[in-house]
């Protein structure tokens, strides 16, 4: 993802050519798109674009803008982040973010070992957290892909996915019931995009929020985000 928007997003080009497919069999126009999106370049969190958001745990911790990245570290226990103020419509989505740096988690008391950290790419189709879908990055390089619809969780990778690549963008295209979970280099050609897997997810609403976290105390770093839906 470039930060100046002159590339074309992997995500947008997939979205784009989906629907040119679609507007070829039906010879209906393509359909023109909806951009959102925020590379983190000032000095704080522009509030216009983003609120802090809890839905278990505490509270607190840290969410601020420096170099570039948007750093966020909350406290043991907690899901506890950022989420877009602004609600976006559709069933023909595409939502990317770059990911600066995951890192582990804080042990706890006593505890010698070093817990995994988390960076999660987040869909929120409600304002509690009990209907999501997640797509996340570990400090590990692995990857877990989850669906929690009425607060009941299910993770559906096959725990085998993982990458070498440091900065990825991890991303999220809907296309009706059908949810691809991709992942590139920021710097990597379209072509090159990794649909690491695909999953049928009905019934769950049109409306939806982004929302970036990292499981309790592990430090997410974000270098960019965008969200690119079809004009209503």
């Amino acid at each position: 993802m470039s930060s100046n928007g002159t590339k074309v997003s992997l995500l947008l080009l997939a979205l784009v050519l989906a629907s040119a497919r679609a507007a070829a069999q039906t010879a209906q126009p393509q359909p023109a798109f909806d951009e959102w999106s925020d590379g983190f370049n000032g000095s704080a969190l522009d509030e216009a674009k983003w609120e802090r958001f809890t839905f278990e745990g505490a509270g607190g911790g840290k969410a601020e803008v420096k170099d570039g990245e948007l750093r966020i570290r909350s406290q043991n226990g907690s899901r506890a982040g950022v989420r877009s103020r602004q609600s976006f419509t559709g069933e023909r989505f595409s939502v990317e973010a770059k990911v600066a740096r995951v890192g582990q988690q804080l042990p706890l008391p006593g505890d010698k070992s070093s817990p995994i950290g988390f960076a999660s790419l987040t869909i929120l189709f409600d304002g509690s957290g009990r209907n999501r879908v997640e797509w996340i990055l570990t400090s590990e390089g692995t990857f877990e892909a989850w669906s929690i619809v009425d607060g009941r969780g299910e993770r559906f990778d096959n725990r085998k996915l993982g990458t070498k690549i440091k900065n990825p963008v991890l991303g999220i295209v809907r296309r009706g019931d059908e949810f691809l979970f991709v992942l590139n280099g920021p710097d990597s050609p379209p072509q090159d995009a990794q649909v690491g897997l695909t999953r049928t997810l009905k019934n769950l609403p049109r409306t939806f929020r982004v929302m970036l976290y990292g499981f309790g105390s592990s430090e997410n770093d974000w270098d960019a985000v965008r969200v690119v839906t079809i004009k209503q």
